[in-house]
């Protein structure tokens, strides 16, 4: 009788040990994933908190812009629409990421943004990317026109879905892109004059 009491005891007692241990034991961080370029090379030492797209060595990170490289994307119902026609780059000879050619009859605008801050005719912005995954890219504007303070900040999603790509902004702008198959040959656009500003990529 003895060893029997002895014996629930002793279960009695590691039970609690072991529920003790449970309820105190600290919780496991996180394992974060380690940074890899698109040729799938791994760099622990980098923090995977960080998106390391840009130009240079950087371009090596860009899983969008690598997978969406010279890709041009349109409103195709409309030839003169109210979206400007978009190219993609994985900065491949030049800094700028994203190209924007805005059809007119009379004066079409060409022009590029790129990664991080930019100074143009006096006014000034920033670009920050947020989000870049073989087929999402997110990067907030920030503009601070003639001043040292942010105006405002504008978000700018691009992920393809199904071949399409959707576009949405913080600002309220939503549209939907098809892959272009327009002609950009500067005699066969049909527009007057053709102005190419700063960050062109098209020509």
């Amino acid at each position: 009788m003895k060893k029997l009491l002895l014996l629930f005891l002793f279960f009695g007692l590691f039970s609690c040990t072991e529920s003790d241990k449970e309820q105190f034991e600290p919780e496991q961080p996180e394992q974060l994933d380690i940074v890899t370029d698109v040729y799938g090379v791994q760099y622990p030492s980098l923090d995977p908190s960080v998106i390391y797209c840009g130009p240079g060595q950087g371009a090596k990170m860009c899983r969008f812009l690598n997978k969406y490289d010279e890709t041009i994307w349109a409103d195709t119902e409309n030839y003169y629409s109210d979206f400007s026609d978009i190219k993609f780059s994985s900065f491949t000879g030049h800094p700028f990421f994203i190209s924007f050619f805005n059809f007119d009859s009379t004066v079409s605008y060409c022009e590029g943004w790129k990664k991080g801050e930019t100074t143009y005719d006096g006014m000034k912005w920033n670009i920050n990317f947020k989000r870049d995954l073989e087929d999402v890219l997110w990067f907030d504007y920030e503009y601070y026109g003639s001043s040292t303070e942010i105006e405002y900040t504008i978000t700018y999603k691009y992920e393809v879905i199904d071949g399409l790509l959707h576009f949405s902004s913080t600002d309220g702008k939503t549209f939907i892109f098809h892959p272009s198959q327009r002609n950009y040959s500067k005699d066969i656009v049909e527009t007057d004059e053709i102005i190419l500003l700063k960050g062109c990529i098209f020509y």
